[in-house]
């Protein structure tokens, strides 16, 4: 029922969504070019996604209404799959968390070079490698995965994995973990070796394509003539800062709600105080400074210092290295996250399932983070936050899965915010039967 409601909200935000900018260069480029060339080209000086590539020259020369209904069932796809990789695809009340949390998310964020081409790149390839992670999943627990369904699985790795967030995402998690098995003398599969060996294979590719290090050359002469003077720790700097700052000094709901949950967690499952506090805190800043910081650092203004520095190169740069309030915001963002961290390891427990949730959090922020080391971190930084987001997502299900709503006051919190998600749902709707009015 509630899919059918999200798919409903989905269907109807997607109705007044027109071609532009990508959209329309992906449609014409067969015009021009033949498929191989256009390819060839590609590979040589710009991008070594040619899978994606690939099939958005075709695709994009479809209709544009075939474009809404595939993505809309994507979407809508999303909370089962998110459920199915939780194991928690028979209990209404995660499906309900999934799809309140997902319609939280700001969609608009994924349409900067055109709907289509930006859904295709980040939102089907991060789809598919959720779809390939469940069913990976599944075959750990012990569940039958036929010949069939491995073929798939492998193949949608292959597309999902063509998008180097995607790889890097896939690779800090599936190595490590074939690693561990290995470690036990416990049986790879040939899903697991199949899909690791995608990722990694995937993430080299991209590493050594001249239209990757063409474009990056092209982009760095465009946007940022300054990053080839930047050091390592300078762009480690960036991209966390970049990645973490918009969690604990913007207003992010996604963020919020994992908070509230964690906090929630910690509370029901450890409630000792180290975790406590741990989870106190970050919830605390996002209220402080993310909800309330328009007002809180105007009455206290002296926190500014605590915030990053809006100017795009950073807030540690030459000019500033030498100051101990240089360094203030990305100390603040990382202890922050840490006790994060902390929390959640506390709230999943300190077995298998503790570390897995927590590698998959430093794993997600690595996608974002990556983009310290791209000039055009002020361009495509904030859709490729997706991909982050997605994993905090999970982590909320899995913080439902530990601790189950029951009990008055988990009805009364839950109730309110699946009021509030159709609420949301609602709104995505009128966005796009409004737009058409």
């Amino acid at each position: 029922m509630i899919f059918g409601v999200f798919f409903l909200a989905v269907a109807l935000y997607h109705l007044p969504l027109t071609a532009s900018n990508d959209d329309l260069y992906y449609g014409s480029v067969l015009n021009v070019e033949t498929w191989p060339q256009f390819l060839l080209r590609h590979y040589q000086v710009w991008s070594a996604r040619l899978i994606i590539d690939g099939f958005m020259a075709w695709f994009a020369r479809l209709p544009y209404w075939v474009w809404k209904i595939f993505d809309s069932l994507i979407l809508a796809s999303l909370p089962w799959l998110l459920c199915r990789a939780a194991r928690l695809e028979s209990r209404p009340w995660a499906a309900m968390t999934a799809c309140g949390v997902l319609a939280f998310y700001p969609w608009h964020h994924i349409s900067g070079a055109g709907w289509m081409v930006t859904t295709v790149f980040y939102l089907w390839t991060g789809a598919a490698a959720l779809a390939a992670m469940g069913l990976l999943i599944r075959s750990i627990h012990g569940k039958p995965v036929r010949p069939w369904q491995t073929a798939l699985a492998l193949a949608g790795m292959a597309f999902a994995c063509n998008m180097e967030p995607v790889a890097l995402f896939c690779t800090l998690c599936l190595v490590p973990f074939c690693i561990w098995r290995l470690a036990h003398r416990r049986p790879v599969s040939v899903l697991l070796a199949g899909m690791t060996l995608i990722a990694v294979l995937m993430l080299a590719f991209a590493a050594l394509s001249p239209g990757v290090a063409n474009r990056t050359a092209g982009e760095t002469a465009s946007y940022w003539v300054d990053m080839p003077m930047r050091g390592l720790a300078q762009r480690l700097e960036l991209g966390l800062v970049f990645s973490l700052e918009p969690l604990f000094f913007e207003r992010n709901w996604v963020f919020l709600i994992f908070c509230v949950l964690l906090a929630r967690a910690v509370w029901r499952c450890a409630r000792r105080p180290l975790p406590l506090f741990c989870a106190g805190v970050p919830l605390a800043a996002v209220l402080l400074f993310g909800w309330a910081g328009e007002w809180i650092f105007r009455l206290l203004p002296a926190l500014e210092i605590l915030r990053p520095s809006d100017y795009e190169e950073g807030s540690v740069t030459l000019q500033t290295s030498g100051s101990w309030a240089a360094y203030l915001p990305l100390v603040v963002c990382c202890v922050l996250f840490l006790l994060c961290c902390v929390a959640l390891l506390a709230a999943l427990g300190p077995g298998i399932r503790g570390w897995v949730g927590l590698w998959v959090m430093a794993a997600g922020l690595c996608t974002q983070g990556m983009l310290g080391f791209s000039p055009t971190i002020w361009i495509s930084g904030t859709r490729t936050e997706l991909f982050f987001m997605l994993a905090i997502m999970a982590l909320c299900l899995l913080l439902v899965r530990r601790c189950p709503p029951r009990g008055r006051m988990d009805q009364l919190g839950f109730g309110a915010f699946y009021a509030l998600s159709l609420v949301m749902m609602a709104r995505m709707a009128w966005q796009g039967v409004g737009a058409l009015l």
